[in-house]
């Protein structure tokens, strides 16, 4: 796709954006009415999909120019398969997102925007559609049955899950899944396995409670051992490499910790002992749990640095984000590391600025891609994720 056709995409976007929830609302209507069987793939409370819809376009809208997304969404089709999305399933979104983006931009909308809006999405349609034939090929599943094995309040909010698959999955330690309950059929959503492969086929899910969420106060409060949980199919790049290379820095804050748990205990199994620093970051001490793993580290892996960074009693929520700048900038070898960071969307792309200005090259800054809806203005600054306690706790604030 030329240039000229990404920025007529990204200006007419910028521009519907003003009107999301109009488009939304219009792009279903328009889909359902045309389509009266694709409703039912759909979560009976759709006020959370329209945000979703919007928060998936704004992703791939600023990765037109990634050299990196048509492998993302080629992972994304191979995913879809769980939605029993198929191939005239994708002709039929197409039809109806022109159509709510037509809606949406009455006096700008010309030919040449709606060609760019074309071509992008047959791009976009093409890859996903060939993900998901591929997986078919394979004959890999689309989904696989897990039977919960054990639940561990672990912080105020925050449940670690220890789940058994009816047969192996295959993921790497960093990478996330969706997840489903079959009390809110065909809704999903992405949480973090906090553990690198074992044998015994378990793997723990980190899940923090969002007030109002459709899964989320579901799966902390309400699942027991032997309920039973579907899994779609792993996914993430922000994985560790066959060998060290060079030094890694780990940034996680909330349940952004589950990724980074996996990621050391990983790295400490496969690696020879490398140099190697952690930041942990919660909003109060309570919140930092798992205290036996950060500790464990400490006395028996003196080669990983670790920092545990709260705010103070009595200081105000923005001290957390003016500790952690301090406790990075007091490091001057950035260019040397790879720097893996996980928490919420916000915090994930401030700290990929704040790193960058440090001089860390973006190539060695791994984090996940996640489309992140969004149902308020965030204050600016470092600290934006931490001012909004209502917002989800992983790699991305969309597991509600």
């Amino acid at each position: 796709m030329c240039v000229d056709a990404n920025e007529r995409i990204r200006a007419s976007f910028a521009r519907v954006e003003r009107r999301a929830d109009h488009v939304a609302k219009y792009f279903y209507s328009h889909l359902f009415a045309r389509n009266p069987g694709v409703r039912d793939l759909f979560p009976t409370d759709m006020s959370e999909q329209r945000d979703r819809l919007f928060a998936a376009l704004t992703l791939v809208v600023q990765r037109l120019d990634d050299p990196d997304l048509p492998r993302y969404l080629t992972t994304l089709g191979r995913d879809h398969r769980k939605f029993d999305a198929r191939p005239e399933h994708y002709a039929a979104v197409g039809e109806s997102l022109i159509a709510a983006l037509r809606f949406g931009l009455p006096n700008t909308w010309d030919e040449e925007t709606e060609q760019a809006w074309l071509g992008a999405y047959k791009i976009l349609s093409d890859a996903m559609i060939s993900g998901g034939e591929e997986a078919d090929r394979q004959r890999a599943p689309r989904w696989w049955d897990c039977r919960v094995v054990t639940r561990h309040p672990a912080a105020p909010g925050v449940t670690v899950l220890t789940l058994l698959p009816d047969r192996p999955l295959p993921y790497a330690a960093g990478q996330f899944v969706s997840v489903s309950a079959p009390q809110v059929p065909r809704v999903w959503r992405p949480y973090s396995i906090g553990c690198a492969p074992r044998a015994d086929r378990t793997v723990d899910l980190h899940v923090s409670r969002v007030e109002g969420g459709l899964l989320s106060p579901l799966l902390v409060d309400g699942v027991a051992p032997d309920d039973t949980l579907r899994l779609g199919a792993p996914a993430g790049a922000s994985v560790l490499p066959e060998r060290a290379g060079r030094p890694v820095t780990f940034i996680a804050a909330g349940t952004g910790w589950a990724p980074v748990r996996a990621l050391l205990e990983d790295m400490v199994r496969r690696w020879a002992p490398t140099p190697a620093r952690l930041f942990l970051v919660a909003r109060s001490p309570a919140h930092v749990y798992d205290p036996e793993a950060v500790e464990a580290l400490r006395k028996h892996h003196s080669w990983v640095d670790v920092t545990v960074v709260t705010p103070e009693r009595g200081e105000r929520r923005g001290a957390v984000a003016r500790r952690l700048e301090a406790a990075l900038a007091a490091h001057a070898d950035w260019a040397e590391h790879r720097v893996y960071v996980s928490g919420p969307a916000q915090f994930i792309t401030d700290l990929r600025e704040l790193l960058q200005g440090y001089g860390t090259p973006p190539g060695q800054i791994s984090y996940d891609h996640v489309p992140v809806p969004e149902r308020q203005a965030r204050e600016p600054g470092h600290a934006s994720w931490f001012l909004h306690p209502s917002q989800p706790q992983w790699i991305n604030p969309a597991n509600r």
